[in-house]
């Protein structure tokens, strides 16, 4: 076989293989961006995937919290506490798969069950990826409507993580992760809490 055939061949199987590889990569892809829009969306029982139209895009009124102490929550202007068994409410929204909620996570857990041991609040941790409330032992498949409606609401764009203490403060994304201050963040949760136990 002469050289230039050899070469040829080469170069046809180089080619070919380049362009398998290539669209194994764009397959792929497709099926991580599918499973990243699909995961970010929680299911409620009886509903569809298509965003809520009711709080899309609409703009919420806010102010910093003011509450001592407190510096990375917003305030919802005009908001009544929302409350459960006559009890504030506090939500934290965060998926398995985000490093954030990852970071995060035990920290509200840890502040928030001792207030809910004490019957002084009602908190849910829904990993919206997969519809269950961390603060359980059960494991739960969908997230009620009424807690997916105050993510919409404080979160129309669907980020990770959300807080929402007492449907009044707020906050998308965490405070002081850059500083790696568990602290910081726990002491905000507690004054926030005080607050709206007051």
């Amino acid at each position: 076989m002469s050289e230039g055939v050899k070469n040829q061949q080469f170069l046809l199987g180089l080619f070919g293989g380049i362009a398998s590889v290539s669209v194994i990569g764009l397959i792929i892809m497709g099926v991580i961006l599918l499973n990243a829009k699909n995961n970010g969306t929680p299911q409620v029982a009886g509903q569809q995937e298509t965003p809520d139209q009711n709080t899309q895009n609409q703009p919420l009124t806010q102010n910093p919290a003011q509450v001592a102490g407190v510096s990375t929550f917003s305030e919802k202007a005009g908001a009544e506490i929302c409350q459960e068994n006559n009890k504030p409410l506090v939500y934290l929204f965060s998926t398995t798969w985000c490093p954030h909620c990852q970071w995060i996570k035990d920290a509200f857990d840890e502040v928030v069950k001792k207030y809910v041991d004490d019957g002084k609040i009602v908190a849910y941790h829904w990993d919206v990826d997969i519809n269950d409330n961390t603060l359980t032992a059960e494991k739960e498949s969908v997230v009620p409507a009424k807690d997916l409606a105050v993510y919409r609401e404080f979160n129309p764009q669907g980020s990770i993580p959300t807080f929402v203490f007492g449907c009044k403060y707020f906050r998308i994304g965490n405070g002081y992760e850059q500083q790696d201050d568990l602290t910081a963040e726990k002491a905000e949760f507690e004054a926030l809490i005080q607050d709206l136990i007051k």
